[in-house]
């Protein structure tokens, strides 16, 4: 299983985040989309500077873009990364679109469906871009509908608040072959029950998003926390080894708690 970071951009530099991803050792690294940054733009400007590997989105939104603009800047961020570009997508949540950007949020199925149907012919026109190959295309998707578009039209999914458990029974059965990157929160500490606590305090108004409440559910779940893997450096690895025996081909690590401890356990 390959190791994934996640690099969160608000309200730091460029350099900051090359930095960071430089050091990790990390196969992979991810921007997701939030404020400020365009996330396409933002990793190919940090896999232009970090050779050796992989840069992606996770994820950037649908809804605000046309399949053929973003087809175009994810064929550039290729072209700029020398092919170590990886593009994640999806709908977003209700609110977010329909608040921020004015795009009613009916039938996101649906509209995934139509979006995957135009963008992949499209990402595979490499027309003028020389030596470029079509970029890996991930679908965020958590319900079977939507895990059922990932199996048909993308090359697989990105997860997030999913156990190992969730994982075996809820995705592995709906995906043939694709890719599984889960992402998760994960922190090394010798006190996971006061850490867990900080992150309840933090991320508990998440799983009042439909989307992922429904997924919580699924998975017989109540917190999004209870997805998270905190512990010692023994239990984090068991953690891990846990997803990567569920069938998760790429682990995507957003750290918590001590940085420095958590990165030399992933190593």
């Amino acid at each position: 299983m390959r190791i994934g970071l996640l690099v969160h951009s608000v309200g730091r530099t460029l350099d900051d985040l090359v930095a960071e991803a430089a050091e990790a050792a990390v196969d992979t690294a991810y921007v997701n989309e939030t404020v400020g940054w365009d996330p396409v733009q933002l990793a190919a400007l940090i896999g232009a500077r970090v050779p050796g590997i992989e840069v992606g989105t996770a994820v950037t939104l649908t809804y605000p873009r046309h399949p053929q603009a973003l087809a175009l800047a994810a064929l550039s961020a290729q072209a700029a990364t020398g092919n170590r570009f990886v593009l994640g997508v999806g709908p977003g949540h209700k609110a977010p679109m329909e608040e921020r950007f004015g795009i009613s949020y009916d039938k996101p199925a649906a509209h995934v469906r139509d979006y995957l149907t135009r963008l992949r012919p499209l990402l595979d026109d490499t027309t003028g871009l020389v030596g470029v190959t079509r970029p890996k295309l991930l679908l965020s998707a958590l319900g079977p509908v939507m895990l059922g578009i990932a199996d048909e039209l993308a090359d697989g999914t990105i997860l997030v608040w999913t156990t190992a458990k969730g994982v075996a029974e809820l995705v592995v059965p709906r995906l043939h072959d694709k890719e599984i990157v889960s992402l998760a929160q994960v922190g090394v500490t010798d006190d996971a029950d006061a850490l867990r606590q900080q992150l309840a305090a933090g991320f508990g108004p998440v799983k009042k998003l439909p989307n992922y409440h429904k997924h919580l559910a699924r998975q017989g779940l109540t917190s999004v926390v209870e997805t998270a893997i905190l512990g010692d450096e023994k239990v984090v690895r068991q953690e891990i080894q846990r997803l990567a025996d569920a069938g998760v081909t790429e682990l995507v690590v957003s750290v918590v708690g001590d940085r420095g401890r958590t990165l030399a356990a992933l190593r």
